[in-house]
């Protein structure tokens, strides 16, 4: 009896067709697996009032005492002279607003393949308290960016204060903080603090503050100095200031800026680096980060969204 040569063809084909779908799928699973998840956190209003301005939606009505919202990537936070806010992540990450503070969500997704949380923030005005009851998992990030310095967390409870334009101070009560301004990087352990100043070494201090409940209602310190939270000046070996290069900031905001080490094509363009926000590339230039995403509109569909290898002009100062 002979068998039907039609027939084999017929499953050939079926089989064919059916390990071209699971490879399609494969693939596409892969494309997810391989794309940043958008995630939320989710804003209670403590006391006082606090306004949203959406990335894609124009300003909410203020948000009263005991009101709650979820917030998303290139969303924007200002609570008043009398407000306080809690920002609360996926991960059980808290951060709290102080009174005055004016809070930029530049990054919040889930990394590739590793699903860890990356939440880069944009501090520009106010008073933060930062609790990370764990350690971050490989993939996962938390920065705080100020116009003076880089703040990034491991599994830490930290504050992050702008004192003005030109210093911030940052205070750790439980865990590990790397302060980045410039070319100088200074890690902080429990106990320890630092004034940042532009056109000043990164210098640790120690702190001998117990760690806050939460953030008091009202204005944040003036300074550090003079505060409780001070109690001595460390003294460090020969060895030990060598970790500390003279800073490579601008004096004041508003002056040129010497760029970080990065290849540039022209003196007026600059190639995005791995872990570079629009916020510390014009911090980095010295130019304000509106201007710098408003002269490249045209490839930037958002402030949040770059990559590493684009050319950005750079804006006149």
């Amino acid at each position: 009896m002979r068998s039907d040569p039609s027939g084999k063809r017929s499953v050939s084909f079926v089989l064919v067709v059916l390990a071209a779908i699971a490879l399609l799928a494969a693939i596409q699973w892969l494309r997810q697996r391989n794309a940043p998840l958008p995630t939320t956190a989710k804003l209670v209003v403590i006391s006082g009032e606090a306004v949203i301005q959406r990335a894609d939606a124009g300003t909410d009505p203020p948000l009263r005492a005991g009101g709650s919202t979820t917030l998303q990537r290139g969303d924007q936070v200002r609570v008043n002279a009398e407000g306080r806010a809690r920002l609360t992540f996926s991960g059980g990450e808290v951060i709290e607003l102080g009174a005055d503070t004016h809070l930029a969500v530049l990054e919040l997704h889930q990394a590739p393949l590793s699903r860890g949380l990356v939440v880069i923030l944009a501090l520009q005005q106010g008073k933060t308290l930062t609790r990370i009851r764990h350690m971050l998992f490989q993939g996962s990030r938390f920065v705080v960016e100020t116009q003076v310095a880089t703040v990034e967390a491991r599994g830490t409870v930290f504050e992050c204060d702008v004192l003005a334009k030109d210093r911030i101070y940052v205070a750790v009560h439980e865990g590990v903080v790397r302060v980045s301004m410039g070319e100088q990087s200074l890690e902080l352990e429990a106990g320890q603090g630092v004034e940042a100043r532009l056109g000043q070494p990164l210098t640790p201090i120690v702190v001998s503050a117990p760690l806050p409940g939460e953030i008091a209602q009202g204005t944040a310190a003036a300074s550090p100095t003079g505060s409780p939270l001070v109690t001595e000046m460390p003294t460090f070996t020969d060895w030990q200031k060598t970790l500390f290069p003279p800073v490579l900031t601008p004096t004041r905001p508003g002056d040129a800026a010497r760029p970080k080490a990065a290849p540039t094509v022209a003196s007026e363009h600059y190639v995005v680096q791995a872990g570079d926000t629009l916020y510390s590339i014009a911090r980095d230039l010295g130019v304000d980060w509106k201007a710098l995403w408003e002269a490249n509109k045209d490839i930037l569909a958002s402030p949040e969204r770059i990559y590493p290898g684009q050319q950005l002009r750079i804006p006149a100062h």
